[in-house]
């Protein structure tokens, strides 16, 4: 179930589920009883100071300054209002800490309750304490906590969000519980104004415990795993099979003399063992710079953070000295430790992920963000003044709508797809060069998609887009020149790929393809016109400059240059796309072959008959006509020995006719296949798809080629 899920909706539970616990504990809290005192240990004189009263609370009658002796009969200690209860020095301490919570909480429970004063001015008074303390009461701290443990939760949930099956991943998530287990119920008995019932508190600070040592266990485990395997799967569940073990034993205080022993030392033991581990995957990474860098900045943001915590916080307990720093405040400790893991996915792509990773977590904080500035309103709304209510709903329709559409428009933009700007991106990519290909059909693909990462595809390429993962990817197939790829989280996470998308990606690579496919026909035609250029000037001008430069007639020289001439003026109006009706090349045609026969006394006999004679024909076809006109009446001077020559051209339905025969010797045994003059005349008649057939006359040989004209019509 949770393999179908997407980022966006990971997170979003993540997040709710915090969020529903913070609340739970926020609740709890509030509806504990109150006097309105602020309580302050002296442990010089062994008292319980008032250092402020609240005018508005049920206890306003005191003075700040006065030491509170008594509540309900019964005498306060400094130890009474310590934050954290294990600081105890024994199991039986402890004991007796709870007990007298639930003795003063029961007291403060009641319809009434003494409060007795020492001092100068000693004095009893007798108040109700209220059901419930008011929001603003709660200190600093409580926040801190509740905040430290929501940022470790969602930052946890992001990591392993994208990577699900990574072990490393599923350890960091983890960790990110842990620190919630851990600091909800600190911010709930830490923030306590006295007393909270013993059984709770006992609950709490097992669940605080079990919290800590989940932390250490999945952060050990981590360095043992992450970014190299030090030690086999199986050998990690030692790890929790041990700590919990020891929290059992140490939520109901048997196998150690107290806290320090049961909580503080295994806490410290792990910290030991996070940093022995991180001194392992350096060692280990020393032939990988760039894991050695992932794995220094990931040590480096444990070892302050948690580190820092342990140091100043656990430490003099396990030496039963006071913390140096309220462990309330501590706890942002943690939080900075996420953060970190944040900034390290950045910077050095812990546990494999790429900079993309950050979309959907900015995504994720604009909803967050829309969401808490609702509630902060709602909240100003619900306030009893009319006054208030007045002027919320005048920031309502001036400020707040008008600010939230822009937000909404600037941090969750959505951008349409133009298919026409994808149908000129395609393009693009079919043209490009072979190297800048892939890149620009990535780009493609982000701008349809918008997948959170774009990779290779393993495994055999599919035949047509296919969606996997049940949704979280889209796996394209192979294009020439382009490799298979898998498109992962679709809108930048927020959803799963659709059959939509699947026909849309089909779209996308028919056109691609046939792009990709009347580029390499364009290609394929240059490069058969460059070897046409190439055979032209090679079999017609090259021999007939060489005839003309060894001629010594001075006719013969004139003919071979005017016919050069001719070629080469042919071969640029191709190359420039031109073309010449057919009935003006016919007459061209004739005239130069009644030049060519009259040198060698041979007499034409010249017929042309077309149905359209302003036909255009373009160049390619009027310079192949040209050129097998000339080579048939090239083979008739040098071989037949005739008289006349007769030539029979017509034209119909857009195929052209042609016969050449001559009254000579005829086709001479053994000379079909020798030089390349017919080879010539096959080839071009072959390029025009079209026929060439030789018949021995008896007397002379007759030459009939015939080809259509319809795909080299330029008109």
């Amino acid at each position: 179930m949770l393999k179908r899920l997407t980022p966006f909706t990971v997170l979003a539970l993540a997040a709710t589920a915090g969020l529903a616990a913070a609340v739970l504990v926020l609740v709890t809290a509030l509806n504990q009883p109150w006097l309105g005192l602020g309580l302050s240990p002296d442990q010089q004189a062994g008292l319980v100071q008032i250092e402020t009263v609240a005018p508005d609370g049920p206890a306003g009658a005191l003075q700040p300054g006065t030491p509170l002796a008594a509540v309900g009969g019964i005498g306060l200690e400094p130890r009474d209002l310590v934050e954290e209860p294990d600081v105890a020095e024994s199991y039986d301490a402890l004991q007796r800490f709870f007990e007298r919570q639930s003795a003063l909480h029961a007291a403060l429970s009641g319809d009434s309750v003494v409060l007795e004063t020492e001092g100068a001015s000693p004095a009893r008074v007798e108040v109700t304490a209220a059901s419930g303390r008011p929001l603003s009461s709660l200190p600093p701290s409580f926040w801190v906590q509740i905040v430290t443990g929501l940022v470790s939760v969602i930052v946890g949930a992001w990591v392993w969000s994208l990577r699900r099956s990574e072990l490393s991943a599923q350890l960091l998530a983890l960790a990110g519980l842990s620190i919630v287990a851990a600091a909800f119920p600190a911010a709930l008995y830490s923030s306590r104004e006295l007393a909270m019932p013993g059984g709770l508190f006992h609950a709490l600070s097992a669940t605080n415990h079990f919290g800590a040592l989940a932390f250490g266990v999945a952060m050990v485990a981590l360095f043992l795993s992450y970014p190299r395997r030090l030690v086999p799967v199986s050998a990690l569940w030692l790890l929790p099979a041990v700590y919990g073990a020891i929290w059992a034993m140490d939520t109901v205080w048997i196998g150690f003399p107290g806290p320090a022993e049961g909580h503080h030392l295994p806490t410290v033991t792990l910290m030991a063992g996070i940093l022995l581990g991180a001194l392992l995957q350096y060692r280990a990474s020393r032939e990988d710079p760039a894991a050695r860098a992932a794995i220094r900045w990931f040590a480096l943001s444990v070892g302050l953070c948690a580190g820092t915590f342990v140091t100043v916080v656990l430490m003099p307990n396990l030496f039963g000295m006071q913390p140096s720093i309220s462990q309330g405040y501590a706890f942002i400790l943690f939080g900075m430790l996420f953060l970190g893991v944040a900034a390290g996915v950045a910077r050095y792509r812990l546990f494999e992920l790429e900079g993309w990773a950050f979309s959907i977590l900015s995504y994720f904080g604009a909803v967050l963000l829309l969401v808490l500035v609702d509630a902060a309103l709602i909240s100003f709304v619900a306030m009893d003044r009319p006054e208030a209510f007045a002027l919320s709903l005048l920031v309502v329709a001036i400020l707040y709508l008008p600010f939230r559409d822009w937000l909404s428009r600037r941090l969750m933009r959505r951008r349409e797809i133009d298919r026409e700007e994808l149908f000129g991106q395609i393009v693009d990519v079919a043209l490009a060069r072979e190297a800048d290909r892939e890149n620009r059909w990535r780009q493609v693909l982000r701008d349809a998609f918008r997948p959170l990462q774009i990779s290779a595809a393993a495994g055999p390429a599919p035949e047509k887009p296919a969606i996997a993962e049940d949704g979280l990817a889209l796996l394209l197939p192979v294009l020439p020149g382009l490799s298979p790829l898998k498109l992962s989280h679709a809108q930048s996470g927020r959803r799963l790929f659709s059959p939509q998308d699947r026909r849309f990606a089909g779209e996308l690579y028919a056109m691609l393809a046939h792009a990709i496919a009347s580029r390499d026909a364009h290609e394929k035609g240059a490069s058969e016109e460059r070897i046409r250029i190439a055979r032209d000037m090679h079999d017609n001008m090259g021999a007939q400059l060489l005839s003309a430069l060894h001629s010594e007639r001075r006719e013969r020289k004139d003919t071979l240059i005017r016919e050069t001439i001719s070629d080469l003026r042919d071969i640029v109006n191709n190359a420039a796309g031109g073309g010449r009706p057919i009935g003006n090349l016919l007459a061209d045609l004739k005239v130069e072959a009644l030049e060519r026969l009259a040198a060698a006394d041979i007499r034409l006999d010249w017929q042309d008959a077309c149905d359209d004679g302003d036909r255009v024909l373009a160049p390619n076809v009027s310079h192949s006509l040209r050129s097998v006109l000339r080579e048939i009446v090239s083979n008739t001077i040098r071989h037949s020995g005739a008289e006349t020559m007769r030539v029979r051209i017509g034209m119909r339905d857009g195929v052209l006719d042609l016969e050449a025969s001559d009254d000579g010797r005829g086709l001479v045994a053994g000379s079909r296949g020798s030089g390349n003059g017919l080879s010539n005349l096959e080839a071009r008649l072959l390029a025009l798809k079209g026929t060439l057939v030789l018949e021995d006359a008896q007397p002379g040989l007759t030459v009939r080629a015939r080809f259509p004209l319809a795909e080299g019509d330029a008109r």
